[in-house]
């Protein structure tokens, strides 16, 4: 016993010389991993499994290739950068292992894939622990951003950490500076005093959207107050009509499009913005009124406001005109410059969302009426042509057109003068981004007594964000007290000024990360236009459902307009993208008090009456997202430690789709777990029954070709299940069913066909590259045991890894499916050679289609035929027939029928 188990040992030595550093006996004495040992392990054990991980997980982590293969196509995959709290929660671990997945499918699918990975590292989380914890924002975010990318190789995800980029760089935000300027110099930045939400607790304001319907901070939970201020504003509504017209052009958005075409509102008006003057002074501020009918605007008489409108306050507030509120400020008209007088009062009829109206009495009778009451000239806009049609008169250059033609010129003025004109809803606002806080972007602007606000020179960028030696308050005041950098000399007149002391909002810094992803390290640009040409969009874009909205919006605000600016070439960010719902964990709570309890605390002996421990009081449990407050959170480098990484990686990918809330509960894994051990047996099998030699395969020729071909009907089935679903649905819970069917039917074989089966040897190879991109380690490991004794298959590059090897496709004399439609209605289903699905067109589709025996009777009846391919998968031809409308109406007549039944 001693002396073979000596043998081993010197056999293992000379491998691990080979293979491996740091190998001890032991090692070998308590588990052995084959790839190092040479000696196969018939279980699977948990801490065979950690080996085996910890064995490959250089290999599997290996950087990707950040400079551009113009031999392959490229596939942007990019997951939503996180927040460096300083460690994962399993939110974390489910985006990112799905987008690790999709990345190393792709790549095994010949694409030069694109997979980067930053840090969304500005903003409130960091300065409020900095606060807590005594420490300075900096360095509490450097260190959590080591912490967190530790983690993140710990799960094996396979980034480009080339590319890796944080928004509280000055690398980074230098060109974040830089986009502020553009949009500063483009007229779609500016500075304006309006009513804002203010958290009292954090110190700072919050866009309309980081309120919810509470009228409660999102971070916080504090009531939030209005307050004046003079806050910085970036004018996305003159892109809304684009980005509602755009949700149109992208595909598997499906929810996400509504709610964004929910957020974004019918463009049926415009806003227009007036100058304001008082006493012969302009008014910084001015005035902007959202209309319906911009083609009415020389028709204006008076403009309404609301009683709490910011004009209507101490210094403009007058009286008279007929009872009502006649502001002492009057608006100018934008293209006559005529004086407008402005009413407060809050019984004219306003948009919903607006404080502010347009009068024209000459359209509205109720303008009409207030006008004559008032003593408020006014001038009739609507006249006739010669044909009787409708059009503008007493317009300027505008008169004589018909009101379309007519409204279309007016809101094109209106943008040439910079007022507005740009199609928008009325609900929506322009992104407000002005933060009163420390750590954040500084807005590149000096303010000067003489120049107003003056833009930082570009080649004086970055403005960089003062160190600080003690950090224990809240609130903008931080850097207004940095004496040394707050005050500057003017760029433009070189007097004494400030700088401004707002910082931007962290959805500015993640509005283009994308774009710096593909050019980290370009300190002349922010991205090149060639490396933008070839990286851009991204394909896949993987995320939480919470960024539906704002960051979503905010991302394709950006990027349209750098599309306009000639810097990405196309105006949509994002082609696909998979929201990828909540991880759910199972709370406990008082029942009646809300008082949450930990697992432990819970008597759940009688499962259908959990009682509290201590106290004997009902619980009542549920599913809720993970948190700390519920007490219901897990803790990833638990999960790891006790099931392993590609355990871990699998039981989040298993059971229910990315885009549906997954719920956290080890009576769930099971399943996986056991997955696991029927693969490693398989590949125990193959080398247990091929140890042999060759000798005596001896299959009866018609017994060998009837099994062989079962093989390869179910890796072809199989295999066109996994790949459909990596590739269309993103569903890699139905990937690991497939891959899991496929473990079923080679589980079947007999001993003969284990041993001698070419076509089992080809489905077990399928099984195993499939399974790489979810599970690398252990795939890796299965694939150098089977490489030992595999027959030789050309197939494979037998000298490489599983990941390096091409993914597998459908056989070309496999038979995939056409379906054929009529009416909307699946009439039947024809097996076809896929080299015959894969080359075929509409014409051949739809006379295959009619020449099955059920669908004879359309011929001569085809109204509209519509064909879409899917090449390896299947085909579809829908066919409506003349008479679809009648068909129709009588199978809702059955219905009808059959429901009164």
């Amino acid at each position: 016993m001693a002396s073979r188990w000596f043998s081993n040992l010197r056999l293992q030595v000379i491998l691990c010389n080979q293979k491996c550093i740091g190998w001890t006996a032991k090692d070998v004495w308590t588990r052995s991993v084959y790839s190092v040992t040479g000696i196969w392990e018939n279980e699977l054990t948990r801490d065979a499994k950690l080996k085996l991980e910890r064995h490959w997980r250089e290999a599997v982590t290996k950087n990707t290739a950040s400079t551009y293969d113009g031999d392959k196509q490229k596939f942007y995959v990019l997951s939503m950068f996180p927040y460096p709290s300083g460690k994962l929660h399993m939110g974390h671990v489910r985006v990112y292992t799905i987008s690790d997945t999709m990345s190393r499918f792709y790549r095994m699918n010949g694409k030069h894939v694109i997979h980067p990975m930053g840090w969304d590292a500005f903003g409130l989380p960091a300065e409020n622990a900095a606060i807590e914890h005594g420490e300075l924002p900096d360095k509490w975010t450097y260190r959590n951003i080591e912490s967190m990318r530790q983690q993140l190789k710990d799960l094996a995800c396979n980034f480009d950490w080339d590319r890796e980029v944080a928004t509280c760089d000055k690398e980074y935000y230098k060109w974040t500076q830089h986009l502020f300027l553009m949009l500063y110099e483009s007229g779609l930045a500016y500075r304006k005093h309006a009513p804002v939400n203010w958290d009292p607790i954090d110190e700072t304001v919050l866009a309309d959207e980081q309120v919810d319907e509470e009228g409660k901070s999102w971070r916080s939970g504090a009531k939030v107050e209005r307050r004046p201020l003079r806050q910085w504003y970036i004018r996305t509504t003159a892109y809304s009509k684009q980005l509602l017209d755009g949700l149109d052009t992208l595909k598997d958005w499906r929810d996400i499009v509504n709610l964004q075409k929910h957020w974004i509102g019918e463009c049926n008006g415009c806003n227009i913005d007036f100058r304001v003057e008082l006493d012969g002074e302009e008014l910084a501020d001015g005035l902007t009124v959202h209309t319906l009918h911009p083609e009415m605007l020389f028709g204006v008489s008076h403009i309404y406001v609301k009683s709490e409108h910011l004009l209507n306050d101490a210094r403009c507030r007058g009286g008279g005109g007929g009872g009502e509120n006649r502001l002492k400020a009057s608006a100018v008209h934008p293209f006559t410059r005529r004086r407008i007088p402005i009413f407060a009062t809050d019984n004219a009829s306003y948009e919903e969302h607006c404080d502010a109206r347009l009068a024209i009495p000459c359209f509205v009778p109720d303008d009409l009426d207030f006008s004559l009451r008032a003593n408020v000239k006014f001038v009739n806009v609507l006249g006739a042509d010669d044909d009787g049609n409708v059009v503008l008169v007493n317009s300027a250059e505008f008169s004589r057109m018909p009101l379309a033609a007519a409204r279309d010129a007016i809101m094109l003025g209106a943008r040439e003068r910079r007022c507005g004109g740009f199609p928008a809803s009325a609900k929506l606002r322009d992104w407000l981004i002005s933060r009163q806080r420390y750590w954040g972007t500084p807005i590149p602007i000096v303010h000067c007594p003489s120049c107003g606000a003056v833009p930082v020179p570009a080649a004086d960028l970055p403005v960089e964000l003062p160190r600080v030696t003690k950090f224990d308050g809240k609130g903008g005041s931080i850097l207004a007290g940095v004496a040394d950098w707050v005050n500057v000399a003017c760029p433009r007149c070189g007097g004494d000024a400030r700088r401004e002391t707002d910082t931007m909002d962290t959805f500015v810094d993640s509005s283009w990360y994308y774009l710096r992803y593909l050019d980290a390290s370009n300190a002349t640009e922010m991205c090149g236009q060639d490396t933008a040409q070839r990286g851009m969009p991204v394909d896949l874009y993987v995320g939480g459902k919470e960024h539906a909205v704002m960051h979503l919006y905010y991302a394709r605000f950006i990027c349209r307009y750098l599309h306009d600016r000639g810097v990405v070439p196309q105006p949509e960010p994002f082609v696909t993208l998979l929201p990828q719902g909540m991880v759910m964990g199972e709370s406990h709570r008082v029942k009646g008090t809300g008082r949450y309890l930990a697992l432990d605390e819970v008597d759940a002996s009688d499962a259908r009456r959990p009682l509290e421990r201590s106290t004997g009081a009902a619980v009542v449990t549920r599913w809720e997202k993970m948190s700390k407050s519920k007490r219901n959170g897990v803790e990833p480098r638990d999960v790891l430690a006790e099931y392993g990484v590609d355990s871990t990686r699998l039981i989040v990918l298993a059971d229910v789709p990315p885009k549906s809330h997954r719920r956290w509960s080890p009576h769930t894994f099971v399943g996986v777990l056991n997955w696991q051990l029927r693969l490693w047996q398989l590949v125990t099998a193959l080398r247990a029954a091929r140890a042999r030699g060759d000798a005596g395969c001896t299959l009866a020729a018609a017994a060998a070709q009837q099994r062989e071909a079962a093989l390869a009907d179910s890796r072809n089935f199989y295999v066109r299940g996994a790949t459909w679903n990596f590739r269309q649905s993103f569903n890699l819970a139905m990937v690991v069913s497939k891959l899991q069917g496929l473990t079923g039917d080679l589980r079947k074989a007999d001993a003969e066909v284990v041993r001698c089966g070419v076509e089992y040897e080809r489905a077990l190879c399928a099984l195993v590259i499939m399974l790489a991109p979810m599970a690398p380690h252990l795939a890796s490991e299965l694939w150098t045991g089977i490489a030992s004794v595999a027959s030789g298959s050309s197939a494979y590059d037998w000298s490489v890894g599983v990941l390096e090897q091409p993914w597998p496709e459908v056989d070309m004399h496999h038979n995939l499916n056409l379906v054929i439609k009529v009416n909307g209605r699946e009439a039947a289903t024809v097996k076809v050679p896929r080299h015959t699905l894969d080359t075929m067109r509409e014409t051949g589709a739809l006379e295959l289609a009619l020449q099955q025996e059920s669908l004879q009777k359309y011929k001569g009846n085809v109204d509209k035929v519509f064909f879409k391919l899917s090449v390896g998968y299947e085909a579809e031809i829908a066919i409506v027939t003349h008479d679809a409308k009648s068909v129709k109406d009588s199978r809702k007549k059955e219905k009808n029928s059959s429901l009164a039944l």
